[in-house]
């Protein structure tokens, strides 16, 4: 059983991340789910929606896998670069993309919402970056996304010092469009679906290319690369980091 359900409401193809018990954190598993949701050529599916299931949207790469491969760096970089390439895939969607998002969403799952035209919150969603809580630095375009979304000061707050907003905190800020009860949330995308859905298709495609804003190529590298440095350092252990030094 795939651990990201897949099915057709209305003119939305809605993929439900659903793994009980991490999150919903993105294993391997996880990523060909949406790879294959993202892959559909069904022309009446005009909108594409991602979503997770119980309290999470999703916690962002699965530690668990991650870790278990810090001994394989080649097997490693290849892993959280999968999960790069599936942030990119979703804002590059031939169709309008819509995060339903139904609770936290931290780390990756956080780049997966910014990679999304529109997100809508539940009111008791969470929202913040928090690679730093666990140690780590963003890869999947959190540097890169987070500060065309809030602007670079409130981005560097969830960057550097991993707040965590209420969902009425990411709508202040612009990282959400609206915030609905949690109970009307899935009602609440259907509708809008269905209103992006009865607009003239042509112009739908022709409009995202004018929507979405430009990648900063430069920028997508240096984060990748601050990535890679930083877990070839934790497999090397603390004999390979500077020691700190004492005036």
């Amino acid at each position: 059983m795939s651990p990201v359900a897949v099915t057709r409401r209305g003119p939305a193809l809605w993929a439900r991340i659903d793994r009980s018990g991490t999150g919903n954190a993105c294993d391997s598993a996880v990523m060909a789910g949406l790879e294959a949701w993202l892959a559909t050529t069904d022309p009446d599916v005009r909108v594409l929606v991602l979503t997770g299931s119980g309290r999470s949207f999703c916690a962002g790469a699965d530690l668990t896998e991650a870790t278990s491969l810090l001994g394989d760096q080649p097997a490693l970089r290849a892993f959280l670069d999968r999960g790069r390439r599936l942030v990119r895939a979703v804002r590059a969607a031939p169709v309008p993309t819509i995060a339903a998002v139904n609770g936290a969403a931290f780390g990756g799952g956080l780049e997966l919402l910014l990679a999304c035209d529109i997100a809508v919150a539940a009111g008791t969603a969470r929202i913040g970056d928090r690679h730093i809580a666990v140690g780590q630095v963003p890869g999947w375009g959190s540097s890169v996304l987070l500060p065309q979304a809030v602007g670079p000061a409130a981005a560097r707050r969830l960057l550097i010092a991993g707040e965590t907003w209420t969902a009425a905190e990411a709508a202040g800020h612009g990282l959400v469009s609206e915030v609905v009860p949690a109970e009307a949330l899935e009602a609440h995308v259907d509708a809008l679906a269905a209103r992006i859905a009865a607009l003239d298709p042509a112009a739908v495609r022709r409009m995202l290319r004018v929507a979405r804003p430009p990648v900063d190529e430069a920028a997508w590298d240096r984060e990748w690369d601050t990535l890679t440095e930083h877990i070839a350092a934790q497999a090397a252990g603390p004999a390979a980091r500077p020691a700190a030094r004492s005036e």
